[in-house]
């Protein structure tokens, strides 16, 4: 049986919180936030949520919630999701990537939740 671990993946001056219930999935969760995580840097002048846009271009919204600890609620899901990877840029935002390919960026003026494919 596995034990919930967090480690942090550092990727363009952005540290990344890695969770996952499982040791030996470890390298695989780095892989994924080195693959997800490469647009977002803290050079840019932009907020993380103007970074993917700039990105991934048009990024398609999905209703839900995100609470404090970055578990994403939405009626559609049969359970919430906790966030697999989460990162809090000072002054630019939060993001939180879950499983699945969605994806939540949180600032003081909105909450942004989308899906990426």
């Amino acid at each position: 049986m596995g034990v919930l671990c967090f480690f942090i993946h550092h990727v363009n001056g952005i540290d990344w919180l890695v969770i996952t219930a499982f040791e030996e999935m470890k390298t695989l969760f780095i892989e994924e936030a080195g693959a997800i995580s490469c647009c977002f840097s803290t050079a840019s002048e932009l907020d993380l949520i103007d970074q993917a846009k700039r990105t991934y271009g048009y990024l398609p919204t999905l209703s839900g919630i995100i609470t404090d600890t970055g578990t994403f609620q939405r009626q559609n899901n049969e359970e919430d999701l906790d966030p697999q990877l989460a990162c809090l840029v000072e002054g630019r935002g939060r993001v939180f990537i879950y499983h699945g390919g969605f994806v939540a960026f949180v600032n003081d003026e909105q909450t942004f939740i989308t899906r990426m494919d």
